[in-house]
């Protein structure tokens, strides 16, 4: 893991070297950031003057990174002109993890359609350290390890557009990542032991299993993260209606 990765890891490489990020870029990246770690709270109102003194950034930079973090839905600017941190929701959960479902399975299809030797064997080398991690009970490293696995994937998939998308999305699951995570270090160790399968329908060039494989972890990734957040952070449910990934209408692997 490069000192980039283990700082920003959700921050998609764009820049070439050499090449000198803008005000509102690197303003852009510094909220966002605290806005994934939930040092600015779900809900929580964004006061761009603050923001500005905090991060050294001008106010326009401040300003422009915000209107960027709004197309991302990250950010909402109300009709009274105040600006918040987006809320998260059960809706939220669910349109993200459904969107991620499809767009991931795609991104793996293209992927594994023109991976070579050296390719399936970096990313079957990712989880490499995780006893050691384990040992020093670093659950941050064990999820970032998770992030790099699925990234490797986004970034080789051929597709920019897919790729832009998917870092989005994982950008927002690691939100609710730190509002529901318990910090259980065996737990995050276990959810990297579960890529195994994956990487073994990798090596057996078996794509309908790769297909299935993804379809179940992403859907099980889904079910604890609706647990956790239910039993965490959702003090009254009501009878807001879930639609489960399971969900008949959902295409089935084998088609």
């Amino acid at each position: 893991m490069t000192p980039e990765e283990a700082s920003d890891p959700f921050r998609l490489p764009q820049i070439e070297d050499g090449v000198r990020e803008t005000q509102a870029t690197l303003a852009y990246h510094a909220v966002r950031a605290m806005i994934l770690r939930c040092e600015l709270q779900p809900g929580a109102v964004i006061n761009d003057k603050a923001l500005s003194s905090k991060l050294g950034y001008g106010r326009t930079p401040i300003r422009e990174a915000l209107l960027r973090l709004s197309s991302e839905r990250l950010v909402l600017f109300l009709h009274n002109q105040s600006i918040i941190v987006a809320p998260i929701g059960l809706d939220e959960i669910n349109d993200l993890y459904t969107l991620r479902l499809h767009l991931e399975r795609l991104a793996w299809r293209l992927w594994a359609a023109e991976a070579s030797s050296k390719q399936i064997e970096r990313l079957a080398g990712v989880f490499d350290d995780v006893p050691k991690l384990v040992r020093a009970g670093d659950v941050e490293a064990l999820l970032h390890l998770d992030f790099l696995f699925h990234s490797q994937i986004y970034r080789e998939c051929g597709n920019p557009f897919l790729t832009q998308s998917l870092y989005n999305l994982s950008g927002v699951t690691y939100r609710i990542w730190h509002l529901t995570s318990t910090r259980d270090v065996q737990a995050q160790a276990e959810t990297a032991r579960s890529h195994v399968p994956i990487v073994e329908a990798i090596y057996a060039h078996d794509l309908v299993r790769l297909d299935r494989e993804i379809e179940q972890h992403i859907s099980h990734a889904y079910d604890e993260i609706m647990k956790r957040f239910i039993n965490n952070t959702v003090s009254r449910i009501g009878d807001i209606p879930i639609q489960l990934l399971n969900k008949d209408s959902l295409d089935e692997v084998h088609k």
